[in-house]
């Protein structure tokens, strides 16, 4: 496994904005998954590109998606592996916290 070593981040750059493109760029900041303008600016002048942020209901959906395969493998009952896809398409639309 590749080490990753942290690097202080000790220069800055001040780019201003006016609010048009602050908003603007606020909502490509939400889209991608960043908290953030830093690290999204930082990404995509860096790397030409930003790298997609893997968000709590995507984690929660890989989770509940092990459990069905599980539970197919376990010979379970059609009614449980339904109620297991049903939950899984809540999830998928935000209707779980």
């Amino acid at each position: 496994m590749k080490s990753i070593q942290k690097e202080n981040k000790d220069l800055r750059i001040t780019v201003r904005f006016n609010k048009t493109q602050l908003d603007k760029l606020n909502t490509k900041v939400a889209e991608a998954g960043y908290k953030s303008p830093g690290p999204f600016l930082r990404d995509l002048a860096v790397n030409g590109q930003v790298k997609p942020k893997v968000t709590q209901d995507v984690v929660q959906i890989a989770r509940e998606l092990m459990n069905l395969a599980s539970m197919i493998n376990a010979d379970r009952p059609g009614c449980e592996l339904l109620e297991k896809v049903k939950l899984i398409a809540q999830v998928n639309l935000g209707g779980v916290q």
